[in-house]
């Protein structure tokens, strides 16, 4: 379920980030999450988590709050893909 570059450029152009949330929530269903917002500049970014392993991903995330660290960190990041979206509609995932 992890977007690949090459399934990131069949992603169309969005003009708002209400039009691009849509198509992944469309797309993702409840995989895809947001975590927080924040200005940047000028321009408010939302951040969004694809979640690709959900047991892992919560696990990860209740380690955290419990310990303040995670015993595999590694496995927690590989549990999920960042999506950035901008107000304008751009996007930016992370691989």
């Amino acid at each position: 379920m992890k977007i690949s570059r090459k399934a990131e450029s069949e992603i169309p152009e969005f003009s708002s980030h209400e039009l691009a949330r849509e198509y992944f929530k469309n797309r993702y269903g409840n995989h895809f999450v947001m975590m927080n917002s924040e200005m940047i500049g000028d321009e408010k970014v939302y951040f969004y988590s694809l979640i690709l392993d959900r047991k892992v991903f919560e696990d990860g995330q209740k380690q955290m709050v419990k310990d303040g660290f995670m015993v595999d960190a590694l496995n927690f990041m590989n549990s999920y893909q960042p999506v950035e979206i901008f107000e304008d509609g751009r996007i930016h995932i992370i691989h």
